[in-house]
């Protein structure tokens, strides 16, 4: 029986990760156990959570929890400021850990991230969720049969956000699925040149313009306030390109695959449930394989550093180079 554990019981858990492992549980009978539920604070939360998705008991102590229920892996869905202790916590304690994005509140605690799950060799994924949405893997599995490819656009356009660390907090997934893309199919990243400008609602938008290692280029757009939601990204390559747009909310999420002027191949999923058409299953899905088969989850946190780094400098709007030692 492969024993879960899990950190934390906020809106996060309850939306989508609680969702995504009940439905594990559902699709793998009497293969997987869903034991403690570990919170600081919020112990009637953590009760509640652990009876709608049958989670087994309350703990408030990481290493106790780890220690009597002697998990085989463990989910951290805690907010931002708790993940690198967290998830740090977990992997020194050497049990396998999903843990949410972005790994940590900055450069520095995901570097010490990275660091840790080096020097123990815990096996590890951060939840870029992205990564593993249906519409994504159908346009990797495309990009990989259809290129090469020498231009890639991707914009994530949103309504109301006026968070001030939005190309950080948010706009990361977008940052993080394009540096996926671009290692599939452009040679990865290899410097991005951003533009941090000042909108009417006296907040952000923010432009990325990219170089690839195959001295491709790309472009991304983070609109926060522009009124309407979307999340579409494209590779262009010679007679022929690829379009997916992530599911949200009420409206459904595709993927289109065009050779010479013709639609060769499409796809559709609808909006809901989130958990199953975001991403979030699917990650759920390869994390626990890997852990069982004995390889190395992805992606871990040495192989999102560089997402990070990328969403700091369009952040603060500066310029940054990889692979320069």
């Amino acid at each position: 029986m492969f024993r879960i554990a899990f950190v934390g019981a906020g809106e996060w858990a309850n939306t989508v990760h609680g969702p995504a492992l009940s439905q594990y549980v559902k699709e793998h009978p009497d293969e997987v156990e869903l034991t403690g539920v570990c919170v600081r604070k919020s112990v009637d939360k953590a009760r509640e959570f652990c009876e709608k998705f049958g989670f087994s008991k309350v703990y408030t102590d990481i290493a106790e929890m780890v220690e009597k229920e002697k998990p085989d892996a463990c989910w951290v869905v805690t907010g931002v400021e708790g993940t690198r202790i967290a998830a740090g916590a977990v992997m020194e304690l050497g049990v396998p850990v999903l843990f949410e994005k972005p790994p940590g509140r900055n450069l520095q605690e995901a570097r010490e991230l990275a660091e840790i799950s080096r020097r123990t060799g815990t096996p590890n994924m951060v939840g870029f969720n992205r990564r593993w949405a249906p519409c994504t893997r159908k346009a990797l599995s495309w990009a990989a049969e259809h290129g090469p490819f020498e231009y890639l656009y991707a914009r994530m356009l949103r309504a109301k956000r006026k968070d001030e660390d939005f190309a950080f907090g948010t706009g990361i997934h977008l940052l993080d699925c394009v540096v996926a893309i671009s290692e599939a199919a452009f040679g990865g990243v290899k410097s991005a040149r951003t533009a941090r400008v000042e909108s009417l609602g006296e907040r952000y938008n923010f432009h990325v313009d990219m170089a690839f290692g195959n001295g491709g280029r790309g472009r991304c757009d983070l609109l926060p306030t522009c009124g309407i939601v979307d999340e579409t990204y494209t590779l262009f390559g010679r007679d022929r390109w690829i379009t997916f747009s992530l599911p949200w909310h009420t409206v459904g999420g595709k993927a289109e695959l065009w050779v010479e002027g013709e639609l060769v191949d499409s796809d559709q999923w609808p909006a809901q449930p989130a958990f199953l058409t975001s991403g979030f299953y699917g990650e759920a899905v390869e994390f626990i394989s890997a852990v069982k088969e004995g390889r190395r989850p992805s992606p871990q946190a040495e192989e999102v550093v560089d997402s990070v780094a990328l969403a700091e400098a369009v952040q603060e709007g500066r310029e940054i180079a990889f692979g320069e030692g």
